[in-house]
């Protein structure tokens, strides 16, 4: 049987071996935990930079496919009005034209009846004033014909001004995406290592134990 002294600074050893042996454990423990939080944090990091990364390409092409809506709808907008004008040009030409004939083939029966007036010979006051009253018909003809075109002319006017409107209407309907800012995100401050000085200390506390027991051992009876 071994005595009481050297029970106890067997046990104290011990103690004091398991103390040692729980600091450094809890030390490394401190390290993995820390290396842990920064590695997720890290991660977390790299994450949101792909997410932000994702979204401004998101945005860039809804952005990309408005300004290509925009153009087509210009282009659209453009080729509509062109041929509107075209077509208003065209009638306009035509009435212009055809008043034209109108007030030629009337200027011309004029003639022909003044003509036919005076080849039959009579004189006096009646035949100037039958050819007066030919004369006084074409004229009024003339200002009918003039003023019916001036109107028509300025119905198209209006139609060309209703047209740039619509054309102006149309390319405004589809309207400029304006794109969301996206911050990037923040990059994360690593934790810093873990202190050993508690560690060490706690290391140094079992240390003086187990020195502390063995010293009393030493110093007890040696009964069995």
């Amino acid at each position: 049987m071994c005595s009481a002294g050297a029970a106890t600074g067997i046990m104290a050893v011990a103690q004091g071996g398991l103390g040692i042996g729980e600091a450094a454990a809890g030390y490394q423990q401190a390290k993995q935990t820390t290396n842990y939080n920064n590695a997720v944090a890290e991660q977390q990091y790299q994450y949101q930079q792909q997410q932000a990364s994702a979204f401004r390409n998101f945005e860039q092409l809804k952005y990309n496919q408005q300004q290509q809506v925009m153009r087509q709808t210009r282009l659209l907008a453009d080729s509509a009005y062109g041929d509107e004008i075209s077509q208003i040009n065209l009638r306009l030409m035509q009435e212009q034209e055809a008043s034209a004939q109108q007030k030629q083939k009337a200027a011309i029966e004029g003639m022909q009846a003044r003509g036919a007036v005076l080849a039959s010979g009579r004189v006096g006051n009646s035949i100037d004033a039958l050819v007066a009253d030919y004369q006084r018909q074409q004229a009024q003809f003339d200002y009918a014909t003039e003023r019916n075109l001036a109107f028509t002319t300025m119905q198209m006017q209006e139609t060309k001004r209703g047209a740039a409107a619509t054309r102006g209407s149309r390319i405004a309907s589809q309207q400029e995406y304006i794109k969301q800012e996206t911050l990037d995100p923040m990059r994360p401050i690593k934790q810093a290592a873990p202190s050993a000085t508690p560690f060490i200390l706690q290391g140094l506390g079992a240390t003086v134990k187990m020195g502390g027991g063995i010293y009393k051992s030493m110093n007890m009876p040696n009964t069995p």
